[in-house]
């Protein structure tokens, strides 16, 4: 589904002051839903053998030289906990290898499975076994959105803090990643809710939102120390629909994304939007917990932004022009 609820864009002069000062200056009142549309094309095809999108985060997009793509990396140690914010995940799907676990559940009356698809995509992209990008990470779902695609801010707040608490209670925090790929009109209290989980040394990536506006009045794309992520083409070209602007660290893959089906569908299904631009990022600081056992927020996102190809997205619109890399043969 695409993600539409997420701004205003700033003038150049602005450009030099920082994004904690810049990300949060207008706040309009809180929705009491978060907007969804649909994000997914539902069709069933065989699996290109090299999807366009874990190509351009490996280092044979760069180097075109045929290198082992990092999502093609069996040796890769586990070891990584990405908490996947949602609409839930299908556990039993053989993609996932008994690797995605149910850890909450915040909408009442509600399943804990996956009822719209939009958290198993996610997860999919995260950490499936063909078209992931951290092949062995466990993924934990926490539901916040419902059946008909809403949810309340209220139920992320819940969830990033269970999460939070969870990962702290397991002794895992330092090696955690929450994913949201969801969001709405900037919340001091989600954002707060962010800033205790980077304090616990959790990395937090958002996505940056789906009405190409500014980020900064989008909750929780604004929020300071998380990893906002908007989305880019094929042509390394901004996406029309992606937000921008000085809260957006990184662009990923986030049109026509390849991923898991929400059923037990053979082939995959099409995912466009912020939220799986984010996914891949969420992807990738899992990839570099694993492989090179970086632990702490700050590690993770320091590697992440070192690793970024720099200065290739066209449109970016104030964004940072950085586009997520597995940084092999750049370090």
């Amino acid at each position: 589904m695409t993600d539409r609820s997420w701004i205003t864009a700033l003038p150049r002069r602005c450009l030099r002051a920082s994004r904690k000062i810049l990300c949060p200056i207008q706040r309009p009142a809180t929705s009491d839903t978060i907007a969804r549309r649909p994000e997914v094309t539902r069709e069933s095809e065989s699996q290109p053998n090299n999807p366009w999108n874990l190509e351009r985060i490996s280092p044979g997009y760069a180097t075109n030289d045929g290198s082992p793509l990092c999502h093609d990396d069996e040796t890769e140690e586990s070891g990584a906990y990405v908490y996947v914010i949602d609409s839930g995940i299908n556990f039993f799907h053989d993609e996932f290898s008994g690797r995605a676990l149910h850890g909450e559940n915040f909408v009442p009356e509600s399943p804990d499975y996956d009822e719209v698809g939009h958290g198993t995509h996610m997860a999919g992209i995260i950490g499936g076994t063909t078209y992931g990008v951290a092949k062995n990470c466990t993924m934990i779902s926490v539901k916040v959105v419902d059946k008909r695609g809403k949810g309340k801010p209220k139920w992320l707040r819940q969830a990033i803090e269970w999460a939070t608490n969870d990962a702290i209670a397991k002794g895992v925090a330092e090696k955690s990643v929450i994913n949201i790929s969801l969001g709405w009109k900037y919340s001091a209290t989600t954002n707060h809710a962010v800033k205790k989980a980077t304090n616990a040394d959790i990395t937090v990536v958002v996505s940056a939102g789906n009405h190409s506006k500014p980020a900064s009045t989008y909750s929780p794309a604004s929020a300071s120390t998380a990893i906002t992520v908007a989305a880019s083409g094929p042509d390394n070209r901004r996406a029309p629909f992606s937000n921008y602007g000085l809260c957006v660290n990184i662009f990923a893959p986030g049109t026509r994304v390849p991923t898991v089906p929400s059923s037990v569908d053979n082939g995959p299904q099409y995912s466009s939007g912020t939220s799986p631009a984010a996914a891949h990022v969420s992807g990738l600081a899992a990839h570099f917990i694993s492989s090179e056992n970086l632990r702490g927020f700050k590690a993770v996102r320091k590697r992440i932004m070192r690793a970024s190809l720099n200065g290739v997205i066209k449109d970016r619109r104030w964004s940072r022009n950085r586009l997520a890399f597995d940084g092999v043969s750049r370090d």
